[in-house]
């Protein structure tokens, strides 16, 4: 048997060689019937020739189509064949002066180990390894800008809309207030108690604006005709909200700061150089 192939097969919690034995002890003993009377079907080796994954495989079959057993997850003991491969099991190997420029926070190298280079997220599967496979991976970190490549950008999704500005042309009181603060446009409006004067005149609660940044302008208010004539509704042209979101490897704020910075950085050289344009002239 191969060496290495024996390896994986222990690392997975079973001695393949073993098991290959007592397979070749079964192939000796008579053929089992069924309970109608045909000779059971045996299932041909693989590509590989791993008849005991085979024999698991038909074991976990029938364990998943009886309703009488419990179904075990992928992981336990009774499905020994199958290896999930994940991000932390990735190992930075160290060349030249990296580990002065990324030093670790204790001593090792690779997943549990605080400082270096490591995946942001150490939970993700990578692959499925079933014995006898491998996978033999070198990766190069490159560095980029997004204007490159956008698989340099460290933003994930970027958008911006318009401050809502919200106006209530007519007091709105009592049920036409709820239906419009629960219904119609939830978090923007809140009840508030009437004043003494309003009070007066049978009126309980009415609808103020609390939130119009959690207004999304959808108007639904406009299906009352006494709500689309008491409500006006617009944005405010100079005020911009912006939702950021990173990949990971930066965080939303610094991904902001950096972009201002590059952004001024233009801007100035920008007048620098019409500055220069003019002097010229005047010369």
């Amino acid at each position: 048997m191969n060496k290495k192939w024996k390896i994986e097969g222990l690392v997975s919690g079973h001695d393949v060689e073993k098991e290959q034995e007592k397979r070749r002890e079964k192939e000796k003993s008579p053929k089992k019937m069924s309970d109608e009377g045909e000779e059971e079907e045996e299932l041909d080796p693989s590509v590989m020739d791993v008849a005991v994954a085979d024999d698991a495989a038909k074991e976990a079959s029938n364990l998943h189509s009886s309703n009488q057993v419990k179904k075990t997850p992928i992981d336990s003991a009774s499905r020994p064949f199958t290896r999930h491969v994940y991000t932390r099991d990735l190992l930075w190997a160290p060349q030249g002066d990296q580990l002065s420029n990324f030093p670790l926070h204790s001593q090792g190298v690779g997943s549990g180990v605080g400082g270096g280079i490591r995946p942001i997220s150490e939970d993700i599967l990578l692959a499925k390894l079933r014995p006898g496979q491998v996978i033999e991976l070198e990766a190069h970190a490159r560095k980029g800008v997004g204007k490159d490549h956008a698989k340099f950008s460290p933003v994930a999704t970027a958008s911006y809309r318009l401050m809502p500005q919200i106006e209530i042309l007519k007091p709105i009181y009592d049920d036409l207030a709820e239906e419009l603060v629960n219904w119609f446009e939830p978090g923007v409006f809140t009840l508030v108690p009437v004043s003494k004067e309003e009070k007066k005149k049978g009126y309980k609660t009415k609808a103020e604006v609390s939130n119009p940044y959690a207004c999304t302008m959808s108007r639904n208010y406009m299906r009352n005709p006494i709500l689309k004539e008491s409500i006006k509704m617009s944005r405010i042209p100079n005020h911009f909200i912006f939702n950021v979101e990173s990949v990971g490897m930066m965080e939303p704020a610094v991904i902001v700061a950096e972009a201002l910075r590059i952004l001024k950085e233009k801007c100035e050289r920008v007048v620098e150089l019409a500055d220069g344009a003019l002097a010229s002239m005047g010369d």
